[in-house]
């Protein structure tokens, strides 16, 4: 990957960051009275051809989805190597797995559930799926779901799905960010991964499993080994902030373990992984030469609408605005 060839898209990319939502509007978001008056904000930035046609209070993920589209389809033209944006656009691809198996097996229509963001071309998917075709499908994704039908034959448990898929995305995502050979592609996938490995763990010891069952959940690539993670199955939180005190990954996972320690919301920690890969990405504003920007600005505008989601969500449930600024994420800009 040669770094010159992305001059043009970083010029680009630092228009576009000039335009994310600053920590200002986001706090006039917040205190908006109600999802009416956070649509009149929005019509005001680059959200305004999407809000254009929406009304309703419930219509605000056709506002989110439209405006991420948008914004994927921007950086596909915009980035010299398709794999910048791949790296982002992965996930989909495995939601899209999820649901089409989902569909099949349980006889359900998902057809709304599918997302248009992933790298699959989703008619030739199912196509190929329905056809029994896997030869035609990239060996990353048609392995997967071998996987996952040869489980189900077995186990006969639909909860296993997202659960095989998901190490199969993230083995997949570390080795596409390996090959770029850019450093931070690959710190921002093994230190997920380690955020992830610690929210299940307690995940699974809330739930009462066994080692055994957990040695199927916890991913593989992350900075702390496999084994560190699964021995902490019966740690205590406090335990487990001394573990992890010398691990890359400390300074956001302290605080989030103390704060689920208080809380006992695991989404609490979930903040503070995102707030932690977006600390990781800001680096990207000191590089001139290179794909990081690009990546970083796609994170970022992840992120902003990450935290639209959530006020969105709070303002319907009439959640106060000092409650709502202690669940966003920290931003970018």
């Amino acid at each position: 990957m040669d770094r010159m060839d992305f001059i043009q898209g970083v010029t680009r990319t630092r228009v576009l960051e000039t335009r994310l939502l600053s920590g200002t509007r986001i706090d006039r978001i917040i205190d908006a009275k109600d999802i009416q008056e956070i649509y009149k904000i929005l019509n005001e930035t680059e959200y305004s051809n999407a809000v254009s046609g929406v009304s309703r209070d419930d219509e605000y993920e056709k506002i989110l989805s439209s405006e991420l589209k948008r914004v994927y389809k921007l950086m596909r033209e915009v980035s010299k190597d398709p794999i910048v944006v791949d790296l982002m656009a992965l996930k989909y691809d495995y939601h899209n797995l999820k649901v089409m198996i989902k569909e099949d097996k349980f006889n359900k229509d998902l057809s709304d559930s599918y997302s248009p963001l992933g790298t699959l071309d989703l008619k030739k998917l199912n196509a190929d799926y329905a056809d029994g075709n896997l030869n035609d499908i990239k060996p990353e994704f048609s392995q997967a779901i071998e996987a996952v039908l040869k489980d189900l034959e077995i186990n006969n448990d639909p909860q296993r799905i997202d659960m095989i898929l998901d190490k199969y995305y993230f083995n997949h995502l570390y080795k596409m960010a390996s090959e770029t050979k850019i450093d931070l592609f690959v710190e921002y996938v093994r230190d997920m991964i380690d955020f992830i490995n610690v929210k299940s763990i307690i995940r699974l010891k809330n739930q009462g499993k066994d080692v055994k069952f957990s040695d199927d959940v916890i991913l593989e690539n992350g900075n702390i080994d496999k084994e560190t993670i699964l021995a902490s199955l019966n740690d205590s939180v406090d335990n487990m902030i001394h573990k992890f005190r010398n691990s890359k990954i400390s300074s956001g996972l302290s605080k989030g373990l103390e704060s689920y320690k208080h809380t006992g919301r695991l989404s609490d920690l979930e903040k503070y992984m995102d707030n932690y890969l977006m600390e990781l990405n800001k680096a990207s504003k000191n590089i001139h030469f290179g794909p990081e920007p690009l990546f970083s600005y796609l994170v970022a505008k992840e992120a902003e609408i990450k935290t639209l989601r959530i006020i969105m969500v709070a303002k319907i449930n009439n959640l106060s605005p000092e409650v709502i600024r202690g669940r966003v994420r920290d931003l970018y800009v």
